[in-house]
């Protein structure tokens, strides 16, 4: 546990969440395989998901644990009693950069993702004729701040497909590197996919395009809290991400990484004092005047949550259900699996359909009969259904989540 963050949190006034992730260290001290199921009821239990609830989109939405609701309400209540904001920003970029392996000094706290990719895609001088390059499997919040760079400064944006599903990394690689041109200088793709969960071969991606010069801008919207990081083992122009999905922390905590170089020379979106002062690096874009600073101790929450059951264990148990899932899926017939087989490139997301069945029809029906949250994948007329693991799921609820499915394939809907 970061004993500084804490303290600097406290500003002269008791809270309560940090005692009580200290508690959480020490009771999930032992145990945690994959298949525990004492440890993750345990874990479990410290979420506010009704247990007749089935929810399997953490990809939209991760449902926050109560210590992190319990942090943004009592930093609030601090405010409102009148104390100064008590958030430390070094704190803060030190525990998010130690959970992610990136260097603190390029950590910027937007809103969200789309948000991130905006400040990127609006802050960078961008030559007449140079492309930008993206897939047809990137969300509208990667996709539309090129759309709207592209139609303003009339620069072609040039968008490439994906194997589905992928096979190996090797075959990701010479798709991605395959569709690059000599006209590219922004390539932005996203580490994990959310149309099927795939994670990209970016590590490799990011070696050959410094070598080529391009740009490379990575919507990281889903890793972070789902897989073990290290950005700094790869060091990416751009890693945009949303910790209000995986990482589990409040709605509104935004992240975004920016490389050594950009940190003095990407351009600000909204300007603030010291905008231009380029000695203060990427902190020229936490500028953002008055904003709320409760969700940032919900995030600096979020983290030591994860960082008190470990991320070893974390990735194994999202595994665990997913492998589970996945395999009670593609052992229906009628369904098809449309994320990638291979580990290497699966993740905590399958997205599959179900033949005859509508999507948006069937999630309607889970919805209603049985209280389990999913997610279709309309985007580019897709129509796949997409389920995800984490770790406040137990095996029961994956299996009665088939069930439901295989109900539906052998006798339609009602």
């Amino acid at each position: 546990m970061r004993r500084r963050a804490f303290l600097s949190l406290l500003g002269g006034t008791a809270l309560a969440w940090p005692r009580t992730l200290e508690g959480l260290a020490r009771d999930f001290q032992v145990g945690g395989d994959a298949q525990d199921e004492d440890f993750w009821s345990r874990v479990r239990g410290r979420f506010l998901i009704p247990p007749e609830r089935i929810y399997l989109n953490n990809g939209t939405l991760g449902p926050s644990p109560e210590v992190v609701v319990e942090a943004v309400n009592e930093h609030a209540r601090r405010v409102a009693s009148t104390y100064p904001p008590g958030v430390d920003w070094d704190d803060l970029k030190g525990s998010v950069g130690a959970f992610i392996g990136a260097d603190p000094e390029g950590l910027v706290f937007p809103r969200n993702t789309t948000e991130a990719m905006s400040f990127v895609a609006q802050g960078l001088d961008l030559d007449p004729g140079g492309e930008i390059l993206t897939s047809d499997h990137e969300h509208i919040g990667g996709l539309c701040p090129w759309q709207v760079v592209c139609s303003r400064r009339e620069l072609p944006l040039r968008v490439f497909s994906l194997p589905v599903p992928a096979s190996t990394q090797e075959s990701l690689l010479d798709t991605i590197m395959g569709a690059v041109s000599e006209e590219t200088r922004v390539l932005s793709l996203s580490h994990v996919t959310f149309t099927t969960g795939t994670r990209l071969p970016l590590e490799e991606v990011a070696e050959l395009c410094r070598e080529r010069g391009i740009i490379l801008v990575v919507d990281g919207a889903h890793p972070p809290g789902m897989v073990k990081l290290d950005l700094a083992s790869w060091d990416p122009d751009f890693y945009a991400s949303s910790p209000h999905k995986w990482l589990l922390a409040p709605q509104g905590s935004g992240l975004l990484y920016l490389g050594d170089e950009w940190r003095s020379n990407l351009w600000p979106t909204l300007a603030s004092g010291g905008w231009d002062d380029r000695e203060l690096g990427a902190q020229r874009f936490n500028h953002l005047g008055t904003f709320d600073e409760s969700r940032m101790a919900g995030l600096i929450a979020a983290v030591e949550f994860l960082n008190a059951i470990g991320m070893d264990r974390v990735e194994g148990r999202v595994r665990y259900l997913r492998q589970r899932l996945e395999a009670g899926l593609r052992g229906m017939p009628g369904v098809r699996v449309v994320s990638p087989v291979e580990e290497d490139l699966a993740t905590g997301m399958v997205s599959f359909s179900l033949d005859g069945v509508d999507s948006l029809i069937l999630q309607r029906h889970l919805a209603r009969s049985a209280a389990v949250r999913t997610r279709v994948i309309s985007e580019y007329e897709y129509g796949w259904m997409r389920l995800s693991t984490h770790i406040y799921n137990l095996p029961g609820e994956v299996d009665r989540a088939l069930e439901l499915l295989d109900d539906v394939r052998r006798n339609g809907l009602s």
